[in-house]
């Protein structure tokens, strides 16, 4: 070998340990940037005030003194946008938090390749089934196939939930029969008759009615067999749309969007018109009780009913919850388990629905005792004013949640048209789902 190829080839040698040593350098920054720092565990919610939560963290240090020293930090987001792109962000920035949370109403939700499944050890699926409502076992057990033996994981692990109510004002009618849509169409034409100034219920339309998108989903849901977006069809979409739509007509007894324009250019909502006493009836969830409280709301009107079906035995009752997971990436998974076992536990759980009392809870054992407590102390309304067992629950897959949200409301502004409008919405969002879930098609444009 000559000289001009010996040095050639040390020189190839030499690249070729400094490009191994760059590769090795890079795969330890990942990995130290993967795992999370010793002294700091990271616990990231939805909807939930940040302080109560810390209260609830307190309280686990207090029975888990080995984790007394531990920083253990809480974030809680309002919106769910949001709490979307930073945790998106979080994730690619391989800061992704110990414990996060999801929402039940995607059935696969685009974040779960980051969680890793519970330990059957730490809750046993079986235990599970027994310990909580039916719906959860349904939403939440999978069963995987190792070494052609099956499996059963519980995925993730709920603490609460919460079903529509119908928040109504007891000045106007003392007792009013909610208990069929029939019923709920009663009510509104008596209190037209009674009382003409007063708007009936805030609902339909989409954007001055707060967060009118599970309103909607809810109405899906009164028909036969739909669980999810891909279980309505033509005729479904048509009976469920104009029979929500119907309370939007200016003409008809409610009349609520008269003041459409009035609300749109001074910010407000339904909820507005609800605690300033033009609205009769307000739908939502019983964490709505926070905001009508806010508005100073007379403590001696309010009362709750749970929202109607056609009649009993039809439909389902929309179901709303968060659930928690393991960032599979956390190297805290010991003190996540730990922290999820005690979540799961009668009388930990219990703490937590303390200091968040408009959930309902997802533990049976807790069912009874639970549904007498007040929501709010200010107001004598019991979660039992709301619990309807007779109503079979279920989530509802939106596929995407985000965008289901936020794109169903412009349907619901437009009446004239929404039978065309929907399909769209619905190919467009299938479309989205299939890219996310499966990283085909990429190039093929969704809103055409």
């Amino acid at each position: 070998m000559n000289k001009n190829k010996i040095i050639f080839a040390i020189l190839w040698i030499l690249l070729l340990i400094w490009i191994i040593f760059i590769a090795t350098k890079l795969n330890d920054n990942s990995k130290n940037n993967a795992k999370k720092s010793d002294w700091v565990f990271n616990i990231w919610m939805i909807w939930d005030d940040t302080e109560t939560a810390k209260k609830v963290v307190d309280h686990f240090k207090q029975i888990h003194p080995e984790y007394s020293s531990q920083d253990i930090t809480v974030e809680s987001f309002w919106s769910y946008d949001d709490y979307y792109y930073s945790l998106s962000s979080a994730i690619i920035q391989w800061k992704a938090p110990d414990l996060f949370v999801l929402n039940n109403n995607e059935k696969n939700p685009i974040f779960s390749n980051q969680v890793i499944w519970i330990d059957p050890n730490t809750i046993n699926p079986n235990d599970f089934r027994k310990k909580y409502k039916l719906l959860f076992s349904d939403d939440l057990i999978i069963t995987s196939w190792e070494w052609e033996q099956s499996q059963e994981y519980l995925t993730w692990l709920p603490v609460w939930y919460e079903t529509l109510w119908i928040f109504f004002n007891r000045r106007y009618i003392k007792e009013a029969d909610l208990s069929s849509i029939s019923s709920l169409n009663n009510v509104i034409s008596n209190i037209k008759q009674s009382n003409s100034n007063i708007i009936p219920i805030g609902i339909w339309n989409g954007s001055t009615v707060h967060d009118s998108s599970d309103i909607m989903t809810q109405f899906f849901m009164l028909e036969t067999d739909v669980s999810g977006l891909k279980d309505i069809d033509s005729n479904k979409m048509k009976q469920s749309l104009s029979a929500y739509l119907q309370y939007w007509d200016e003409q008809w007894d409610n009349w609520y969007n008269s003041k459409y324009a009035d609300l749109s250019s001074n910010w407000k909502n339904n909820v507005d018109l609800f605690s300033e006493g033009d609205v009769y009836m307000v739908v939502w969830y019983p964490s709505l009780i926070k905001q009508i409280k806010d508005k100073w709301y007379s403590k001696n009107f309010l009362l709750a009913t749970a929202f109607p079906h056609y009649f009993s035995g039809q439909g389902k009752t929309l179901v709303n919850y968060n659930y928690f997971v393991i960032n599979k990436d956390s190297s805290k998974q010991s003190l996540a388990n730990s922290f999820l076992e005690y979540l799961s536990s009668d009388i930990w759980a219990w703490e937590y629905l303390k200091n968040f009392p408009y959930y309902l809870p997802a533990l049976l054992s807790l069912e009874s005792d639970k549904l007498k407590e007040k929501i709010d102390e200010w107001y004598n309304i019991i979660l039992d004013d709301f619990y309807d067992d007779s109503y079979e629950m279920s989530s509802f897959d939106k596929w995407v949640k985000s965008i289901y949200d936020k794109n169903i409301i412009p349907i619901l502004d437009n009446p004239v048209n929404y039978e065309k409008a929907f399909e769209k919405f619905k190919e467009s969002i299938m479309c989205k789902s299939k890219k996310i879930e499966t990283l085909e098609d990429l190039s093929e444009s969704c809103d055409k």
